[in-house]
């Protein structure tokens, strides 16, 4: 089944993806509490006004507070309407900030103005606020309301306004419209979007440049993997996905060594498999060679057979025959001179063979070594991806114990209140970084496991092929017990043949002396005739010898040829194994 979906792309994607939605919610998170950090100050500028004023007007003045019957506020015995209206209007001006002088629920000294311009004296508050004030004795917090029904909604800072025994005579206001709030709060909130936006498209840029570089780097690797499973071993990988220092990188180093070990594997097992394959030949050749001897060895023996008979028979007739005698005697001896002849190079070309098939057997035994050496190193390939898989775990572990920390110090700066605002947002950042620490982790940890998946099939290929190169070694010693057996016969077809050589030397020499010995001419045929059922036996032997070994040579020269087609799979080189 075809697999086209890119490991790295959804990755890649994935972690661009999520750190959008992470950006995105901490981009809100943090325009909520920018909005309630504002307000919080803004509470805390309006409530600090409010005090001062009352300092203020503590430290100018002495006395309680009291309203005489012609409507104008007392502080002791001074009347400060005037003086501290023109200090209220001054700080206005200068902060912003409106103020206010209650008298129980009515105000008589204020910087407000309605609609109109007219100052908002004698106008009173809310009784939500009067009762919070000025019967309970509390501070109060106004957001976003009217004041005597305009339009405009502010945000005020109530206290209580007291006399020197402590009761509560009335109320000092501090306040400001929100309107200006707002106008802060949108700049931020631009200004955090722009920020967004900016990191937005930073992060799919930078996310789309290394999504290009490892697809590719990666396509190169698959497609030269994909040649090595066709067979193709002479497949190249570019040398930028070689100079990358990350897993990529040690990917492309090891897909090339493999193939290195690979193309020398199937040169070596080529180069056996040709000497394999010629050595069948000429061993086959050789048998052929020695099997037609063999049968011209047998028709000679059977020829002396039949002179041996004949002589018995005709006796009395061998001085007539001595000549024809004579000449069947030396084409005797050629015959056995061309059968050792062909004995001594049929056992030379035995030995060459026996030769041959150590030599094979040795080679043999270098490719295993070979193979155990690769399935060594893909061992330690497969180890080594595992020590990472552990260093992968430990940053697990260390990115989960410190969200811990910055779970524990976000804590500690929240209690801190103001003094621990920088330390919260460090806090905050250092989550941050262990959430990426984390799932980056975890990545690693998936590729990791593709890695073992694909080091653990290489090492069962390797297993395979080394029960491979063990079948053929056992079928090369065995070809070798019989090669053995083969010189054995050989020697024996050998030993033979000077025997028949000395028989007819001594045929010879007897020709000589031919017509004194005529009387015992007798015997000497019984015993020729012997000398050929036992030579003609001994052909026989020989003549399965020879059926033994032209069907080993087929057998070792089928061999060689089935080695050949499995090693024709693979190209080497461009060229063809």
């Amino acid at each position: 089944m075809k697999k086209n979906k890119k490991l790295v792309r959804q990755i890649l994607w994935f972690a661009a993806v999520l750190a959008l939605l992470m950006s995105t919610t901490i981009a809100i998170i943090g325009m909520s509490y920018v909005k309630k950090a504002y307000f919080d100050s803004f509470s805390e500028e309006l409530h600090t006004s409010a005090m001062f004023l009352q300092s203020a007007l503590n430290s100018q003045w002495d006395g309680d507070w009291e309203v005489t019957s012609s409507g104008k506020i007392l502080k002791g015995s001074y009347a400060l309407h005037d003086d501290f209206q023109a200090q209220l209007d001054e700080l206005h001006e200068q902060t912003g900030v409106s103020f206010t002088i209650f008298y129980g629920e009515t105000r008589y000294i204020t910087s407000l103005t309605d609609e109109s311009g007219q100052r908002m004296e004698g106008t009173q508050a809310s009784e939500e606020v009067v009762a919070k004030v000025v019967g309970s004795g509390e501070d109060y917090l106004a957001t976003n309301f009217n004041i005597n029904g305009s339009d405009s909604k502010w945000y005020a800072y109530y206290i209580p306004l007291k006399n020197t025994d402590g009761t509560v005579v009335g109320m000092i206001f501090a306040g400001r419209e929100t309107d200006s709030v707002a106008s802060a709060l949108l700049n931020a909130r631009l200004i955090m979007i722009g920020v967004y936006i900016f990191f937005v498209v930073l992060v799919f840029i930078l996310g789309h440049r290394m999504i290009v570089k490892s697809t590719n780097a990666i396509d190169e690797i698959v497609a030269g993997l994909k040649k090595l499973e066709d067979g193709e071993l002479s497949f190249y990988i570019e040398d930028h996905a070689f100079d990358r220092t990350d897993e990529i990188g040690v990917i492309a180093e090891t897909s090339a060594e493999l193939r290195d070990k690979l193309q020398d594997v199937i040169k070596t097992s080529i180069d056996l498999s040709d000497q394999v394959t010629n050595a069948g030949e000429n061993l086959a050749s050789s048998a052929d060679t020695a099997l037609h001897v063999a049968d011209q060895v047998s028709n000679a023996v059977e020829d002396i057979s039949k002179g041996a008979v004949s002589q018995a028979e005709s006796v009395e007739n061998s001085l007539n025959n001595t000549l024809e005698m004579g000449e069947s005697i030396e084409d005797i001896s050629d015959s056995v001179l061309e059968l050792s002849k062909a004995a001594t190079e049929m056992l030379q070309d035995a030995n060459k063979t026996v030769d041959a098939i150590n030599e094979l057997m040795q080679q043999n035994e270098q490719v295993m070594a070979a193979m155990a050496e690769i399935h060594t190193q893909i061992q330690a390939t497969n180890d080594a991806v595992k020590n990472i898989a552990e260093a992968s775990n430990a940053i697990t572990s260390i990115s989960d114990q410190t969200n811990l920390l910055s779970l524990n110090a976000s804590i500690e700066a929240a209690r801190a209140g103001d003094a621990g605002r920088g330390f919260a947002v460090v806090a905050t950042e250092i989550g941050s970084l262990a959430v990426q620490s984390k799932e980056a982790s975890v990545s690693i940890n998936d590729i990791v496991a593709k890695l073992v998946a694909e080091s653990e099939k290489s090492v069962e290929t390797i297993e395979k092929l080394n029960v491979a190169f063990n079948q053929q070694n056992s079928q090369l010693n065995s070809t070798k017990s019989d090669m053995d057996y083969v010189v054995k016969n050989v020697n024996s077809v050998d030993s033979s043949t000077k025997t028949i050589a000395d028989k007819v030397e001594l045929l010879n020499g007897l020709k000589v002396s031919f017509n004194d010995i005529i009387s015992e001419l007798s015997a000497i045929s019984q015993q020729n005739a012997a000398s050929s059922e036992e030579t003609t036996a001994s052909m026989q032997e020989l003549n399965a010898t020879f059926a033994i070994i032209t069907q080993a040579a087929d057998e070792l020269r089928d061999l060689a040829v089935n080695l050949n087609d499995k090693m024709n799979y693979f190209n080497i080189e461009g060229t063809v194994a």
